[in-house]
C-alpha cells in the first residue's frame, strides 16, 4: 500500500531578497567571458535558506521517512505543491551525526512539498516504514530498477521519465542503463496509473531535463562521444508526450530518432536548462565527474552549438579531482535546475554530493544530499544576434 508520511511545515522562508554581488575569487565566483550573448551571471553562491529547509527536514526524518538521496528534479503541480523526484534514496530514522542504519537505498522516491515548492512536507513511497518500496518499478534489488529522470506536468497527469539501470561489474559505479520508459501518475494522490516504453534506440538517455515552452515541450538528452558525453533535444507537442517525438538534426526537426544531432559537446550525465530574460540557460559540468559548473546561453531552446562555456561555480565537495580508485572520495555530479523555486532574476541549481564508499553515508547522511545554488543574474543581458527557428 502506499506509505504517505505527513511531515510539520519547516521553518518560514526569509524575507527579503539579497542584493546582487560581485563574484568571490574562492570557489563560488562567475567568470564572465568578454563576448557571446545572453545573460549575465553576477553571482554563484550557497542558497543556504533552502539548503537548511532540506537539512532540517532529513536529519528530524524518522522511520520510512526521506533521509538523503540523489536525482533531485522538481516539478510543479497544479494544487500549488512541487514534486520532487529522488533515486536513491536512504530512509530514516536519523540518529546523532546524521547516522543512519545500514540498508539498502529505494530506488525512487517522491518528496511532495508546499510554499513554492521550499518546505518539504512528507515522503511517497510505496509499501510500509518497515518495508519500503520504490514508487516505480519493483521492489528492493530485483531487475531492472528505475531511476527518475525529469518530470512534468502533463494533460492534467505527472509524466516522469524513467531510466532503466541494472547491475554490470563490481565497484560503485557497477550499473548501467539499459532503456526508458515514461511514468504517468494521477494528481493529486501521485499514483502511478501506468508506464509506457519511450525512445531509447539510439545510444540517447532522453529525459535529464523536460521544458516546455509555448506548445511544446522539449526533451533534453545525453549520448556517449569519443571522449565525454553530448547534449541532444527532442520535443512533443504538449498533452502528447507519450506519444510521438521529433528530434533536432542540426538544422531541423525528423520523426527518426537516428537523425538527432548533438547540439553541445562535455556535458554531465545529466543538466537542466531554464529561460532567464528571453534566453535560454544550459547548467552542467563537464562529462568526467569534474567539479565545475558551467553555463551555456541560446536565442532558443536547441541552440546551443557554438556557444560560450562560462565557469560559474566550483563545488567545494568535489575538490580535490575526483578519484575513482580512492576509497571515501566525495565527490559532486548531476546539475539540475528548479525554475519553481527560483525568481526572476535568480535560478536555484542543485547538484548532488556522493561517496566511493557507503560507509560515509551511513556514518552522515549529510554526504548524500543534494547542496543547492542561487545563481544570480544581472538585469541586463548581452545583447544576441536572431537566430532561425526549425
Amino acid at each position: 500500500m502506499r506509505q504517505t508520511v505527513l511531515r510539520s511545515a519547516l521553518v518560514t522562508l526569509i524575507a527579503g531578497s539579497a542584493a546582487l554581488v560581485a563574484p568571490s575569487a574562492a570557489g563560488a565566483g562567475a567568470q564572465q567571458p568578454t563576448g557571446g550573448c545572453g545573460p549575465v551571471v553576477a553571482s554563484a553562491t550557497p542558497a543556504v535558506g533552502l539548503q537548511n529547509k532540506w537539512a532540517h527536514f532529513g536529519d528530524r526524518a524518522g522511520e520510512g521517512e526521506w533521509a538523503g538521496g540523489d536525482g533531485t528534479y522538481s516539478t510543479p503541480l497544479p494544487d500549488g505543491r512541487v514534486a520532487w523526484l529522488f533515486n536513491d534514496t536512504f530512509l530514516g530514522p536519523v540518529g546523532p551525526g546524521r547516522a543512519i542504519r545500514p540498508h539498502a537505498p529505494v530506488h525512487n522516491t517522491i518528496v511532495p512539498a508546499h510554499g513554492r515548492g521550499d518546505r518539504p512536507i512528507e515522503t511517497v513511497v510505496e509499501g510500509t516504514p518497515e518495508n519500503p518500496l520504490p514508487v516505480v518499478g519493483p521492489p528492493g534489488t530485483a531487475e531492472p530498477w528505475y531511476w527518475n529522470g525529469d518530470g512534468i506536468v502533463d494533460d492534467g497527469k505527472l509524466h516522469v521519465v524513467e531510466f532503466q539501470q541494472r547491475a554490470a561489474g563490481e565497484g560503485h559505479f557497477g550499473f548501467e542503463w539499459i532503456g526508458t520508459d515514461l511514468a504517468v501518475l494521477s494528481l493529486p494522490d501521485l499514483e502511478v496509473e501506468k508506464v509506457v516504453p519511450t525512445y531509447d534506440g539510439h545510444g540517447i538517455q532522453w529525459g535529464v531535463e523536460l521544458l516546455r515552452v509555448d506548445d511544446h515541450i522539449y526533451i533534453y538528452g545525453v549520448g556517449p562521444a569519443a571522449f565525454g558525453k553530448q547534449a541532444h533535444v527532442a520535443r512533443a507537442r504538449a498533452g502528447e508526450l507519450d506519444g510521438a517525438w521529433e528530434f533536432y538534426t542540426g538544422t531541423g526537426w525528423s520523426p527518426d530518432e537516428g537523425d538527432a544531432a548533438p547540439v553541445l559537446g562535455d556535458v554531465g550525465s545529466s543538466f537542466g536548462v531554464a529561460r532567464v530574460h528571453g534566453r535560454y540557460v544550459l547548467v552542467t559540468t563537464n562529462s568526467f565527474l569534474g567539479s565545475e559548473i558551467y553555463v551555456h546561453t541560446a536565442t532558443t531552446p536547441y541552440g546551443f552549438a557554438g556557444s560560450e562555456r562560462v565557469r560559474i561555480y566550483d563545488t567545494p565537495e568535489g575538490q580535490p579531482e575526483f578519484d575513482a580508485d580512492a576509497a571515501g572520495d566525495i565527490y559532486t555530479y548531476n546539475v539540475a535546475v528548479h525554475p519553481a523555486v527560483s525568481s526572476t532574476n535568480r535560478l536555484v541549481v542543485s547538484y548532488n554530493t556522493n561517496s566511493t564508499a557507503i560507509e560515509d553515508l551511513y556514518a552522515d547522511i549529510s554526504n548524500n544530499r543534494a547542496r543547492f545554488l542561487n545563481v544570480r543574474f544581472a538585469p541586463q543581458s548581452r545583447p544576441c544576434a536572431p537566430s532561425a527557428r526549425p
